[in-house]
């Protein structure tokens, strides 16, 4: 079976335009998928910015929480004593804030070392 000049004709007049709505199709596919990639970045960005943010808070909770739990402890050993009746204390003591507290480590710096020189005799 042969193929006419006319058949060719119709199947190139049918292959151009697909061709061109595949190109089409694709171009904005890519447009598409590139903007979808954008915007999960940008969610993963405000993502680790609310995890930090909640990490601090978090970190915030505990210092609170331990501030509260060493003012209950003392309160509670002021009331014993109190109710003892040896030791009359008051509970107005003002404690850090442990959020801001910084640990600095000593430094020793350079240390003195001790020599020893001895002559011998030679005789």
């Amino acid at each position: 079976m042969m193929r006419t000049k006319t058949d060719s004709n119709m199947l190139s007049l049918f292959y151009k335009p697909l061709c061109v709505a595949f190109l089409l199709f694709g171009l904005f596919g890519l447009v598409w998928l590139r903007s979808n990639v954008v915007k999960i970045a940008y969610d993963l960005r405000n993502l680790e910015e609310k995890k930090t943010e909640a990490l601090k808070d978090g970190k915030m909770l505990l210092a609170e929480r331990a501030k509260l739990m060493s003012i209950e402890k003392i309160d509670v050993a002021f009331r014993g004593n109190i109710q003892k009746g040896s030791v009359y204390a008051d509970s107005g003591y003002v404690f850090p804030d442990r959020v801001r507290v910084i640990h600095v480590k000593k430094d020793k710096g350079p240390e003195s070392v001790k020599a020893a020189f001895e002559l011998k005799n030679r005789n």
